[in-house]
């Protein structure tokens, strides 16, 4: 005859496995809760050094004796700074073109409408509607039904600081150099603004950006340029336009009348044609349009700047 436990014997061992388990689970949990916990405090620790650390371009103009005062403000830009990071490359590459960023001027001037038609001075309404429908997957502008549309940001006023963004982006993007838009400085004698400042090549590169026409440029605005680079002292300059119209009509006489009434001109011809529209004044400082794109016209200023440092250094340019 076959004889069987009891059946408070079998329960009996069934609830002491369980105990043992559960006592097994919570020091499981309480070891996950101590990593958990030290993991936390290494973030931190990192979370902390990393705020310590100083941007490139901020050492280099502190290595200057430049107090950095600020850089980077999103608050006039048309995209916040926690933009995801593919919007953001979205709306990067949007930029790139020139009838996008003129339909952003608009926008600008007119934030609110009833039909997209207000929009398209530089392009169809058909593109203007393709615009607008990606600005808003972008939260950028919110249309509604018959054709209205808004602009959600309120700080932008000017597509200047846009436009500064997105020439900060070339350096960062195309360039791979660490740059900042938007640079403010303290203590200098004409002014502390700068619209874009990178590192290149260990180089220190300053870049003026104009969202106006030609027409909107004037003499004293040239002027401040000028002066404000003897206070920054980089390395390369660049004046830019962002126009599609020749640089030789206004920009350039306007370049040499301030070089000369600020004694800084050496001969006639200070301002002289590199390629096309791209000028230079003794290949240092560089003025460009972005016709061919803003992208290239960097670029040519780039290779010419870096050519002629080799042959100040000692070597021979043929």
């Amino acid at each position: 005859m076959t004889r069987h436990a009891p059946c408070g014997m079998a329960h009996g061992g069934s609830g002491i496995d369980t105990v043992d388990r559960l006592g097994k689970l919570e020091e499981e949990i309480q070891a996950l809760k101590a990593a958990l916990g030290q993991t936390r405090e290494e973030l931190e620790a990192l979370r902390d050094e990393l705020s310590a650390r100083r941007h490139p371009v901020e050492q280099i103009l502190l290595q200057r004796g430049l107090p950095f005062l600020a850089g980077g403000d999103f608050a006039q830009v048309l995209i916040p700074a926690d933009l995801p990071a593919p919007f953001k490359a979205r709306f990067f590459a949007l930029m790139q073109r020139y009838s996008f960023r003129l339909f952003l001027r608009d926008l600008i001037q007119f934030p609110e409408g009833k039909h997209p038609r207000a929009l398209s001075r530089y392009c169809s309404v058909r593109t203007v509607r393709s615009y607008l429908k990606v600005l808003r997957e972008l939260g950028i502008v919110e249309l509604s039904e018959g054709d209205g549309y808004r602009l959600v940001p309120k700080g932008a006023q000017s597509f200047g600081p846009t436009l500064e963004w997105y020439v900060c982006e070339i350096f960062l993007r195309e360039f791979m150099a660490p740059a900042l838009f938007n640079v403010r400085l303290r203590n200098t004698r004409h002014g502390g603004d700068y619209d874009v400042v990178a590192l290149l090549s260990g180089y220190l590169v300053c870049v003026e950006v104009k969202s106006s026409p030609p027409r909107g440029v004037e003499i004293q605005s040239v002027a401040a340029f000028l002066n404000r680079l003897e206070d920054l002292n980089p390395h390369m300059a660049v004046f830019l336009v962002d126009t599609e119209l020749r640089m030789k009509d206004k920009i350039v006489p306007l370049f040499a009348e301030a070089l000369e009434q600020s004694g800084r001109a050496l001969c006639d011809r200070d301002v002289q044609r590199l390629v096309g529209e791209i000028f230079h004044i003794r290949h240092g400082i560089y003025l460009i349009n972005s016709r061919k794109g803003i992208y290239s016209n960097l670029r040519t200023c780039f290779r010419d700047f870096l050519v002629w440092q080799k042959v100040a250094i000692g070597g021979s340019r043929s």
